[in-house]
C-alpha cells in the first residue's frame, strides 16, 4: 500500500494536484472534486482530514480498500476559521506503524504569486511555513510545480507517475478541462521595455536587419 501526501503552502494548488491524482480508479482520493460541481470544495471535506485533525485514528482502513490512496493538506490549513499547522511527522508516524508506505510531495509555486494570493485571502503571507515544516524530514520530499504542470500537462504528469512510482491517469481526457484555466494568468502583466530587450532583439541579427 502507498499514499501520496500532498502538501504546500495555502494557495499553491492543493486542489489543483488533487484532482490530477485523483483520477485514476486504483486510487482512492478526492473524487469529489472531478464532479461538474467540484471546483472548490472546502478543506474540512477532503476524505482524509479527521485523520489530520488526529493522527491517531489513522489505519489500514485510510486507504478505502485501494492499494493506491492520495491526501492533500495545505499549511496552513484553516479550522473553525483559524490557521493550523499540520501534524505532518504525527501522520506520517501512523502510516509507518500500520506498515503503509508513503511520499511526502511538496508543490511549488511562484513565490510573488504566492504572496499576492496569500495577502488577498489570509491577509498576509504564509508561505514560509513550509521550507521551516519540510527541513527535518528524514527524506526530503518530492517537489511539483504548478508551473510545469500547466507547461508540460500530460508530459509531466506521465513524468510524476513514473518517478513517484504511482498510478496516475496521464492520458485521461479530463486532464484538459482541469488545466483549462491557469490560475496564474489573472497575476501576470507585461513588464516596461528596457534597454537589454533591444540589445537582445539585435544581438543575433545579420547587419543588414540592424
Amino acid at each position: 500500500m502507498k499514499m501520496i501526501i500532498l502538501i504546500g503552502p495555502q494557495g499553491s494548488g492543493n486542489h489543483l494536484f488533487s484532482k490530477i491524482f485523483s483520477l485514476h480508479d486504483d486510487v482512492h482520493g478526492w473524487k469529489a472534486l472531478l464532479e461538474p460541481d467540484g471546483y472548490f470544495i472546502p478543506h474540512e471535506k477532503e476524505p482524509f482530514n479527521a485523520y489530520w485533525n488526529d493522527p491517531s485514528k489513522i489505519n489500514k482502513s485510510v486507504m478505502g480498500g485501494k492499494q493506491f490512496a492520495v491526501t492533500s493538506i495545505s499549511s496552513t490549513y484553516m479550522v473553525n476559521y483559524k490557521p493550523h499547522i499540520p501534524q505532518l511527522f504525527a501522520f506520517t508516524e501512523q502510516l509507518a506503524k500500520h506498515s503503509i508506505d508513503h511520499e511526502i510531495v511538496a508543490i511549488g509555486r511562484d513565490r510573488n504569486i504566492l504572496e499576492l494570493q496569500q495577502r488577498r485571502v489570509r491577509g498576509g503571507p504564509t508561505w514560509g511555513i513550509m521550507p521551516l515544516l519540510i527541513r527535518n524530514l528524514e527524506k526530503p520530499p518530492f517537489f511539483v510545480s504548478q508551473e510545469l504542470l500547466y507547461l508540460y500537462r500530460q508530459n509531466y504528469i506521465r513524468s510524476l507517475s513514473a518517478w513517484l512510482d504511482f498510478p496516475i491517469a496521464w492520458n485521461d481526457p479530463r486532464i484538459e478541462q482541469i488545466l483549462a484555466n491557469d490560475a496564474n494568468a489573472k497575476y501576470i502583466s507585461a513588464c516596461e521595455r528596457t534597454e537589454l530587450d533591444d540589445y537582445v532583439n539585435n544581438y543575433n541579427k545579420p547587419n543588414w536587419l540592424k
